[in-house]
């Protein structure tokens, strides 16, 4: 049977067709490779990047050995001025914060014992004073008495001695003139016994005076040495507290000294053991100008340079809603890293601006803030792309050169 023939398709395409297919190829080709000359395209160094204060961060430091008991914080955390950071459970700081408190026991007792002694010291000499008033009236009276008596005592003499005179001649009764003796007598009794009641008077008002003396001494002395004890317990209270001013019932308190940003923590949970000196975080104070702290990747090290641009995304600010952050590299590590990122080397990126647009309003960066810097080392061509193989084959074959 024949085969029968559709006068409708032609199984041959026309040859205008043809040769325009050809020509299509052709052309998409030399532009391809035209481009692959012709167009360069960016090429990058990336790595991860932190914001840190321009002056550096202040580290955490532990006051005196001892056994973590609390992490108040994390990394990235905002704290303010005096927060909680750590709290340490330190036994020689937990024995010298005792030895503080005894001190100023024995401090307050101190200075109760130098007002009892003042007040004693006051009480005996307000007691002291009217019995020196009345041994002063006595001395005074008996000193008057003194000499009425003596001027009685005179007299009187005189007129015994007239009486006895006339006694013996007759003119005066005799028993006139014994009368007068007796009464000489008794006269110069009271004389001598006012004149022992002066000189009593007189010796215990003394005796008042330097009992008066000896208080005073004792109480100069007391109280010296009181002040004495109370001046060293002040020095050693000072010089305690300066250790101890952070001790509570807790343990240790370890406190921010300035309202900032949690960079780093060494010690992330409570149990170590810590020692005197040792960093437990670096903690970045609010209000400092800010850098990126850039890791570079070995392999980029050889294309970076110091005044390249750096496009800079923030995490915290996902760049396809608000955009990228611009800086410029200022200054790059000559040595590797060996410690958290070994094989890496540190950079410092210069921002172009600390804050960023959010919802209409300036929003600053904060220390601490980390994510992905791009910095942009020059253009190449896509053609190089292609011929990285053919240098990486060339390369591997290559043999060492004699000598």
């Amino acid at each position: 049977m024949a085969e029968t023939q559709n006068p409708f398709l032609d199984p041959e395409p026309p040859h205008w067709a043809a040769r325009g297919l050809a020509y299509t190829v052709i052309a998409i080709f030399a532009v391809a490779l035209l481009a692959a000359w012709l167009v360069q395209v960016p090429e990058t160094v990336s790595g991860r990047f932190t914001l840190v204060p321009i002056r550096g961060t202040d580290p955490i430091r532990v006051q005196k050995e001892g056994v973590l008991a609390q992490v108040a914080v994390e990394e990235g955390d905002t704290v303010p001025l005096g927060a909680t950071l750590f709290i340490i459970q330190s036994t020689p700081l937990s024995d010298r914060s005792s030895d503080v408190r005894t001190l100023e026991t024995q401090l307050r007792a101190n200075q109760e014992r130098i007002r009892i002694a003042a007040s004693k010291y006051d009480t005996r000499k307000r007691q002291a004073a009217p019995e020196e008033r009345r041994l002063a009236t006595k001395v005074s009276f008996l000193e008057r008495l003194m000499v009425s008596k003596n001027q009685r005592l005179k007299l009187t003499r005189e007129l015994a001695d007239s009486a006895l005179s006339g006694s013996r001649t007759g003119s005066i009764n005799r028993l006139d003139a014994t009368r007068l003796d007796l009464e000489v007598t008794s006269l110069a009794e009271e004389v001598q016994t006012a004149q022992n009641d002066l000189d009593d008077a007189k010796a215990a008002i003394v005796r008042l005076g330097q009992d008066e003396e000896a208080r005073d001494l004792e109480y100069r002395e007391t109280k010296r040495g009181l002040e004495e004890s109370i001046d060293t317990e002040r020095i050693r209270i000072a010089a305690m507290s300066q250790d101890t001013r952070t001790v509570t019932d807790s343990g240790v308190v370890v406190r921010a000294h300035c309202s900032g940003t949690i960079l780093h923590l060494k010690v992330n949970g409570a149990g170590a053991v810590v020692t005197e000196g040792e960093i437990l975080g670096e903690l970045a104070c609010r209000g400092d100008r800010l850098q990126g702290e850039l890791e570079l990747p070995e392999a980029g090290v050889p294309l970076v340079r110091v005044g390249q641009g750096v496009k800079l995304r923030l995490d915290a600010f996902p760049y396809q809603r608000f955009g990228v952050r611009f800086g410029t590299v200022h200054w790059l590590g000559p040595t590797g890293e060996s410690g958290p990122a070994p094989g890496s080397f540190r950079a410092l990126v210069e921002l172009a601006d600390d804050s960023i647009r959010v919802r209409g309003q300036m929003q600053p960066l904060l220390p601490g803030m980390r994510g992905q810097a791009d910095i942009v080392t020059g253009r190449r061509s896509l053609v190089s792309y292609a011929f990285e193989p053919v240098r990486a084959l060339r390369e591997n074959f290559r043999e060492m050169p004699t000598r």
